[in-house]
């Protein structure tokens, strides 16, 4: 998963799809992080 910024892509994870649905566990490491990247950079806020 990531995420494409005018000045950078974020890489919030890397894994291997297995079923068609992603594990909510991935999701949610992934708003997290987006959420901690976007408050030390200023960027803005992760839409829910």
């Amino acid at each position: 998963m990531y995420r494409a910024d005018p000045d950078a892509v974020v890489i919030l994870e890397v894994f291997s799809k297995k079923t068609q649905q992603t594990p909510r566990t991935i999701i949610e490491a992934c708003k997290r992080r987006l959420r901690d990247y976007d408050r030390l950079t200023g960027e803005r806020e992760v839409e829910e």
